[in-house]
């Protein structure tokens, strides 16, 4: 049974639960992705998802999406938290499964394996609103900066700021600080207005596309995540504020793109060598999308 998120919160906020790390875009941010992702889903996905949460409202929503970083505390879900982040190194600029994320562990390929999950038809109920979880917070995650960041800082968690006077972590700036001071502490919240030109998702989605996602928000650490000192500025804050929109912008029509391709109208395509009529390896998908191979979506 999944645990009462609202219940959790109040734990972590008395200080009865202690997160090791901060989580990316704290619980107003991971809401905002989703919420907003769900405007951009065609009739056939939007069914399909409010049939996998019991209805389609921003609690629902908010509490599937919020879900993976209340449990990741949990002796269930300890195992999980590698799935959160992937580390690169400072001189790199590409990701690398082999080198980055050998054994599957990590946010770039977890999403490959939750979409996959809400295309079997087999999963209960349960397994699926988790599936959902999963990818929502994950697609999330990949669009903090941080979290495609440097292992020996550990996604800025071990770089003390100071901001306004107060003592933070960089990630605590980054996935909480800015956003609280712009958005509040309550359930209140605004939809991202940024400067992307994206109006909808793209019809079709492949799963190397969380490789590009990945060196996208990679290249923004090196540019844009760290401040010039350790006292942080109002440009710098401002700037953060931008991009912080623009992520939750991009996660939100990318995540929308996945549910299309996976639960509606759009189109799964998988770089399969050779002719798909052939290739024994791909079958037809059972709930949505075009193409699907037999072991999976993630290779």
């Amino acid at each position: 049974m999944r645990l009462n998120i609202f219940l959790l919160l109040f734990l972590c906020n008395a200080g009865l639960l202690l997160p090791q790390t901060a989580s990316a875009w704290g619980e107003q941010g991971h809401r905002i992705v989703g919420v907003v992702a769900l405007s951009h889903l065609d009739q056939r996905a939007r069914t399909a998802v409010e049939e996998i949460l019991g209805n389609g409202t921003d609690s629902a929503v908010g509490e599937a999406c919020n879900w993976p970083d209340v449990v990741r505390e949990t002796d269930q879900w300890e195992w999980s938290a590698p799935l959160h982040y992937v580390n690169i190194p400072r001189k790199k600029q590409h990701y690398d499964r082999q080198r980055d994320c050998r054994n599957g562990m990590c946010v770039t390929e977890a999403i490959g394996k939750y979409a996959n999950e809400l295309t079997r038809g087999d999963l209960d109920s349960e397994r699926r609103w988790q599936a959902f979880a999963w990818l929502c917070h994950l697609v999330g995650d990949l669009h903090q900066p941080l979290h495609a960041g440097y292992k020996d800082d550990l996604g800025g968690n071990l770089l003390e700021i100071e901001y306004r006077g107060e003592p933070y972590n960089l990630h605590q700036f980054w996935d909480s600080v800015v956003i609280r001071e712009q958005l509040g502490y309550g359930e209140q919240w605004i939809k991202p207005l940024t400067q992307c030109e994206w109006t909808s998702p793209p019809l079709i989605w492949k799963p190397a596309d969380s490789i590009i996602w990945t060196d996208e928000s990679h290249t923004l650490v090196s540019r844009s995540a760290y401040p010039p000192g350790r006292v942080i500025q109002q440009q710098f804050a401002d700037q953060t504020w931008l991009i912080i929109r623009q992520q939750w912008q991009k996660a939100s029509i990318r995540l929308a793109q996945i549910l299309n391709a996976t639960l509606g109208d759009g189109e799964v395509r998988l770089e399969v060598p050779g002719d798909p009529e052939t290739n024994t390896s791909v079958s037809p998908l059972g709930l949505g999308g075009k193409a699907k191979s037999r072991a999976g979506l993630v290779r």
